[in-house]
């Protein structure tokens, strides 16, 4: 798989928009970008990317989203920007294409209010509980990855979708690619092993085609973390299968 193209900073021109042509601003380790990344490669939807360095963003970037903040999806004169809301606004235009949310109303609020406590039980302390130095904050997720590993069981499927992933598997995956390298539970480990469900749920998406479209080797994202939000900040500098 070829590396992605390069990121954009202040003094880049816009790249000329093609008529018709949907295009996803992006950063290749962005874990919000890469909601849509998945979504758009599962969907298989024929897109351009354009990487902004979102530490010296092109002037001209801000039009596209007011709080400077990617995943942008363009098409046209169509702006949709907040990944949650891109994916959502992806499946709505194609819906044929793939369906990766439930039709049933029940199974989709289901689902939101899951996604809502992934949110704030697991996505936020797993950056306050890297390399397990907030013991508060590593319980907290513990207990967060607890209820997670529960609902697929009673599930009863191999993956929160069902037989293959969906729309909440992808938007939570990216938070377990980078557990690893975010050694919450101690170098080199990922979740707790007693998560059974979770763990096989894992191993599973690590198969899935669009999860290996875009999922960086943990060396990349132990590298893209000693130097992010600092002047040496590492965008290109990393090289990644992507």
């Amino acid at each position: 798989m070829a590396p992605g193209p390069r990121h954009l900073k202040a003094g880049d021109s816009l790249p000329p928009l093609k008529p018709g042509v949907l295009r996803l601003y992006s950063m290749k380790f962005c874990p919000f970008a890469e909601r849509t990344r998945l979504v758009l490669h599962a969907k298989g939807i024929e897109h351009e990317v354009i990487n902004i360095n979102t530490w010296e963003k092109p002037t001209w970037f801000v039009e596209k989203n007011p709080k400077k903040l990617v995943p942008v999806l363009e098409q046209d004169d169509k702006i949709v920007y907040e990944s949650l809301i891109a994916c959502q606004y992806l499946e709505d235009i194609y819906p044929d294409k793939n369906p990766l949310i439930p039709k049933d109303p029940y199974l989709r609020a289901k689902d939101a209010i899951l996604l809502d406590f992934f949110g704030d039980k697991v996505m936020l302390p797993f950056y306050g509980a890297k390399n397990g130095v907030d013991k508060e904050k590593v319980e907290t997720l513990r207990n967060g990855l607890q209820h997670l590993d529960e609902d697929l069981q009673k599930r009863g499927t191999d993956f929160f979708y069902g037989s293959k992933p969906g729309y909440l598997d992808y938007m939570i995956w990216p938070v377990f690619a980078r557990m690893k390298a975010a050694a919450c539970f101690g170098e080199g480990q990922g979740i707790p092993s007693s998560l059974t469900a979770l763990t096989a749920w894992v191993d599973r998406m690590l198969q899935d085609s669009s999860v290996q479209s875009i999922i960086h080797p943990d060396s990349a994202y132990i590298e893209w973390g000693k130097h992010y939000r600092t002047e040496n900040t590492m965008f290109d500098e990393i090289e990644t299968p992507n």
